[in-house]
């Protein structure tokens, strides 16, 4: 009986299949030009606005932070310490915070927008200036300038290849001086030791477990502005 349960084959319904299978093409998402394709049109603002309490709660818990309105923690006027110090936090702090977060994100679209914009501007370049090499290569050297003189398609490749390079050749001028990838970088981490600033207020910890904790937050988020106005 054991044998011949063994040997029977799993039949064709039950074959169990693989619930992650990615689908055909979703590799293709992670190539640098899908997954890091920068807004050109319109782009990212460089600067955050702070927008009514209801979207303004909604970015706090959006960004793993506690929510005044959120129900997840419970009544938070039954803790007046906590409920205190949430006020504070998002007072005095999570403006800073979301500021920082608004510029990191600016500099990173203009960093991949830069790249982008290079490493096209170097392929059309190669292949632009390879194909009127190309038509130019065809002419018999004695009849060079006669056969060519008048072609209008390696005339306009030759055109466009002096072009493409000069706006490449821009665009990496801007990217050098702006340096957006340091920019990016330094507001990122400050973004990321405004976040800890956070939750060590929340727990009280040195330099926010004195009298003075409300002061020392406040020149805190006044440090972290300083800082990201100096020079990278």
């Amino acid at each position: 009986m054991s044998d011949q349960v063994a040997s029977d084959p799993v039949p064709e319904s039950k074959t169990v299949q693989n619930p992650t299978r990615r689908r055909p093409f979703s590799r293709f998402r992670d190539l640098f030009f899908i997954r890091r394709f920068p807004k050109f049109f319109g782009g990212i603002p460089q600067e955050w606005v702070l927008p009514d309490d209801t979207e303004y709660q909604r970015q706090i818990h959006d960004a793993g932070f506690v929510s005044l309105d959120s129900e997840e923690y419970g009544d938070l006027s039954a803790h007046p310490i906590i409920l205190q110090d949430l006020k504070d936090l998002n007072q005095h702090l999570l403006p800073t915070f979301f500021m920082l977060g608004q510029k990191a994100r600016y500099y990173q679209n203009q960093f991949y927008m830069f790249q982008w914009v290079f490493i096209t501007g170097a392929f059309l370049t190669t292949l632009f200036g390879t194909l009127a090499l190309y038509l130019y290569g065809q002419a018999d050297a004695s009849t060079l300038v006669a056969q060519t003189a008048g072609d209008p398609l390696a005339t306009a490749l030759s055109y466009l290849t002096a072009i493409i390079g000069a706006v490449t050749a821009f665009y990496t001028t801007l990217s050098n001086r702006g340096e957006p990838r340091k920019r990016w970088s330094k507001v990122r981490r400050l973004t990321e030791e405004t976040r800890a600033c956070y939750f060590r207020y929340l727990a009280h910890l040195p330099p926010y477990d004195t009298s003075e904790r409300v002061q020392r937050l406040r020149e805190m988020a006044v440090a972290m502005q300083i800082k990201e106005q100096e020079n990278v």
